[in-house]
């Protein structure tokens, strides 16, 4: 099910839950982004809540991928097939969308490294349909020819080629560089921690009104704030 939408200067945002992840649709005016697609089982909550805002599947502009997790992909070949709208997502994560699987990131905190020993110990994999990304993104790509005002921010660490969006009025959309499941907090996984602490700093550096992540309910820039001081951090130097 979907929360209520939250706008975002011009554009309208509705969350999208399938099963522990979120993803979202967003209306532009001039047609909708899809953000992250969920599990393979979500493709059907995504059209259906397009025909309930009144769009049908040609009215997607764009598939834009955050990350290629399974639980934020896990759909995105049947989208595709099913609006006709291209995938797009950064070069780094594209081995993984074109093999269909992934493995347990490296965990952080012992309950986080205890689970991906076992995971990966016992040679297991998540998988999604493959599928070939349409386009590459990076840092400051842009969404404007597909009909929405926002710029592109590259926030690797969860995954290498990890992205965010930075949209008006203060809103950001950032995949899984930081979550609100217990609270406010970095995941328990990630390819590269160093990295993601630097993206946890550039993320700070916004200072943005309104977040939106994979995984829990929107937050704001102020609960980032307190988890650097709740960490005892400081959000200028490294190691995070």
């Amino acid at each position: 099910m979907s929360s209520l939408p939250q706008p975002a200067g011009n554009v309208i945002i509705h969350t999208i839950n399938s099963r522990i992840a979120n993803f979202y649709l967003l209306e532009t005016g001039s047609g909708v982004v899809i953000v992250d697609t969920g599990f393979a089982s979500a493709a059907p909550a995504a059209l259906d809540k397009l025909i309930r805002l009144g769009y049908g599947p040609r009215d997607v502009r764009l598939i834009f991928l955050t990350h290629v997790h399974a639980d934020h992909v896990g759909s995105a070949a049947q989208l595709r097939r099913a609006t006709g709208a291209p995938i797009a997502l950064h070069r780094a994560d594209a081995a993984k969308a074109r093999a269909g699987f992934h493995t347990m990131p490296s965990g952080r905190g012992l309950g986080g490294k205890l689970f991906e020993h076992a995971f990966n110990g016992l040679h297991l994999k998540m998988s999604f349909e493959p599928f070939e990304p349409d386009l590459f993104m990076d840092e400051n790509s842009t969404l404007r020819e597909f009909g929405l005002d926002a710029r592109v921010l590259a926030t690797p660490g969860h995954t290498l080629g990890s992205l965010s969006l930075v949209l008006p009025d203060g809103v950001s959309l950032i995949g899984d560089a930081m979550i609100n499941q217990l609270r406010v907090a970095m995941p328990m996984y990630g390819e590269d921690n160093a990295l993601a602490c630097d993206t946890l700093r550039k993320i700070h550096a916004l200072r943005p009104r309104l977040v939106y992540s994979g995984h829990g309910a929107p937050f704001t820039g102020e609960q980032i704030a307190r988890y650097f001081e709740f960490k005892h951090l400081d959000p200028e130097q490294a190691g995070v």
